[in-house]
């Protein structure tokens, strides 16, 4: 590795998410590769190599495959565990000539609730490149996205009878957060239902069926990606319905230079219709002020 200069970007995220699997098990998804290969990386992405040492100063190296086939090695070195309780952890992403890209401190902590599991994961990244910014952007939305997939994944493993729809449904979902980042209306409606009924930040208060046009617009307000990732996502199935509730965080620049850092409140419903998933019913909405201004409170953080 060559020396790395100073950062030119710099993010820091926290991401909290409860498991319906025992603790061990879910300690056991950061320190075992076969699982680990299983979840790691963005939705879509999967994982050709992936190898783990889990004990301080053991290595991880993983080749994260992209949908377009294009291979992103990522290496790591564990600096703590406590086992079943927190591990810490060094990634970092090198260019071929040895250049460092990005690299990160991640701390990710274990709790037991109940019969499920609390995940809360500290990540603190650099990035070192002209191309860094961009890297730094999907960062939330890939960490939230990977531990969506670890999700499924841990349901799976541990014998959970909704396994199969916890991994369509947030499959969904992930779709959405890829399709803001890329601001691809296709991508971000095909998991809608046709009537599908809104309740959105924009008028109309009430909105059946989707506007592509309308979507497509407003994606163009935007310059560059759209940061978007859904924060203490729940995902509760019974029968042919489901509910997914959290925080959504949307974060970017609008071409006119304004900076956009937004927290929501976020519940989506889904119908089970001819055996797939479809959202029927989304409402995504902010407190407002009750001091008589009615102004929406939009500056409010977790």
């Amino acid at each position: 590795m060559n020396a790395a200069k100073a950062p030119i970007a710099e993010r820091e995220v926290t991401i909290t998410r409860v498991f319906d699997a025992p603790r061990a098990l879910v300690f056991s998804m950061w320190t075992d590769a076969k699982h680990m290969a299983a979840w790691w990386g963005p939705h879509g992405f999967d994982n050709p190599v992936c190898e783990a040492d889990p004990r301080p100063g053991g290595k991880i190296l993983i080749h994260m495959r992209g949908p377009d086939g294009g291979v992103h090695p990522m290496g790591g070195i564990y600096d703590e565990i406590v086992p079943h309780e927190r591990i810490v952890f060094t990634s970092f992403v090198d260019l071929p000539d040895g250049t460092r890209a990005l690299e990160a401190r991640n701390e990710v902590l274990f709790e037991t609730v109940g019969r499920k599991t609390r995940v809360t994961l500290h990540a603190k990244a650099s990035g070192f490149t002209d191309f860094a910014p961009r890297m730094l952007a999907g960062m939330e939305a890939g960490w939230a996205t990977s531990l969506d997939k670890l999700a499924g994944v841990a349901a799976r493993q541990n014998g959970n009878a909704d396994a199969d729809d916890q991994i369509a449904i947030r499959s969904i979902l992930g779709d959405r957060t890829n399709a803001m980042f890329g601001k691809v209306a296709d991508l971000a409606l095909q998991g809608f239902a046709d009537d599908v009924l809104t309740y959105d930040l924009a008028p109309p208060l009430r909105l059946v069926g989707a506007d592509k046009k309308q979507l497509q617009a407003w994606f163009d307000t935007w310059d560059g990606p759209i940061g978007w990732a859904m924060g203490e996502l729940e995902v509760d199935v019974g029968g042919d319905l489901a509910v997914a509730r959290g925080l959504g965080h949307m974060v970017g620049t609008k071409k006119g230079g304004e900076s956009v850092d937004l927290w929501t409140r976020v519940t989506i419903c889904f119908e089970r219709r001819a055996g797939k998933w479809k959202i029927a019913h989304q409402h995504t909405s902010v407190p407002f002020l009750m001091d008589g201004s009615f102004k929406a409170a939009t500056h409010l953080k977790p």
